[in-house]
């Protein structure tokens, strides 16, 4: 550079060091570091335990036979279980990679051994909708298909409505409902009666041959897990899976949207199985039917807060102003760390680094610092 280049190179210089110290960088981002950190340990702590909820059926389910007790503490761990899959299915994409249809199973390779799954890319309109407190479900501004024929699902519905009995796919095989009430106590139908088509008029067919086939396959994969095999044999029972798929069609009649399981339909079941119990006497006291039945409340009211936490996101435009000014603050720094000459002329000597070794250092803890929170 010429003279008056390196003038101006100075002149840059000074300017930027100056102005580096303006931006409060350790304030924003250690501000927004922290707020980032708290909310992940927050939702930690939120993520249910079966220890505790499975300790307290163990202790309290066994006043009668010892075969009919173990089958009721493994159908509510069960339920239990299930929920959890459900709900991490929403917020977790490891999860959502592991209980998948045997279809959409790729060859990943991986470092620890065993195959990992990979999930099939598929249109954008039916992705999960994982910010939002809503259902899941797909986007409602989808255009609602109409066929003249009617589905799989709303043919079986069609020849009868509710089973004129229906016998428990529970341990406790003594006991018979009739579903054919809202109040009905079947652990397996935990809806009212749907609505007719002469109540509701004419409407789109909303589950298709293809959609109940969807519905059902994606269920029946939380079968296919070795760890679900060697625990309980299955997760979910084809029982359960038409209860969901008469859920899901009572769910379309009333919002016109696509339905897919959600978590709180299993606890519920289990709730249900707890009070049969008590009435057939697995359990001789009330208090401890309470009690349990207020343990499994305490791990949906958990879930409900990890739903609540995947919703509700740290606002956009905060994460922009955080990573306009690391930028800013380096853009600052690449031009305030060169060395000039004028810093001489005061008399004192300065080392000339030709690797600014300490700017370098500020740049990997400031980014690791941001990197941290974008992996949180």
């Amino acid at each position: 550079m010429n003279d008056k280049q390196k003038v101006i190179f100075e002149e840059i210089v000074e300017f930027c060091v100056r102005t580096k110290g303006d931006i409060p960088i350790s304030f924003l981002l250690g501000f927004f570091v922290s707020g980032i950190i708290s909310r992940w340990y927050q939702m930690y702590l939120y993520i249910p335990w079966m220890n505790q909820i499975a300790l307290q059926i163990a202790s309290s389910i066994n006043a009668k036979s010892e075969e009919g007790s173990r089958k009721i503490r493994l159908t509510i761990m069960r339920y239990m279980n299930l929920a959890w899959v459900l709900m991490m299915k929403r917020i977790s994409d490891q999860i959502a990679c592991r209980f998948i249809k045997n279809d959409d199973i790729g060859s990943l390779p991986s470092a620890l051994g065993p195959v990992l799954p990979k999930r099939k890319s598929t249109n954008h309109k039916h992705l999960i909708s994982r910010n939002t407190c809503q259902p899941w479900s797909i986007d409602a501004s989808e255009v609602v298909r109409t066929s003249p024929s009617k589905s799989i699902l709303q043919q079986q519905l069609s020849q009868s409505q509710y089973p004129i009995q229906t016998k428990l796919d529970s341990p406790l095989n003594n006991i018979f409902v009739q579903p054919q009430t809202p109040n009905s106590s079947d652990v397996h139908t935990p809806l009212a009666p749907l609505a007719t088509d002469e109540e509701c008029g004419a409407l789109p067919d909303a589950f298709e041959a293809a959609d109940v086939v969807e519905l059902r396959e994606m269920l029946r994969a939380f079968n296919q897990d070795q760890k679900v095999k060697s625990s309980f044999g299955v997760l979910i029972t084809e029982k359960e899976i038409s209860s969901f798929e008469r859920i899901a069609a009572d769910w379309f009649r009333r919002t016109k949207t696509n339905y897919t399981p959600e978590y709180w339909v299993p606890i519920q079941w289990a709730q249900r199985l707890t009070l049969k119990a008590l009435q057939s006497g697995y359990i001789d006291d009330p208090k401890v039917a309470f009690y349990t039945v207020e343990n499994i409340g305490r791990v949906r009211q958990s879930m409900q807060n990890l739903q609540v936490y995947s919703s509700i996101m740290i606002p956009l435009v905060y994460t922009q102003v955080v990573i306009i000014a690391v930028y800013s603050y380096f853009m600052c720094q690449i031009f305030a760390c060169q060395f000039v000459e004028h810093r001489n002329q005061n008399g004192q000597h300065n080392v000339d680094l030709y690797v600014p070794i300490f700017s370098i250092f500020s740049f990997l803890f400031l980014m690791g610092w941001l990197k941290v929170a974008y992996v949180l």
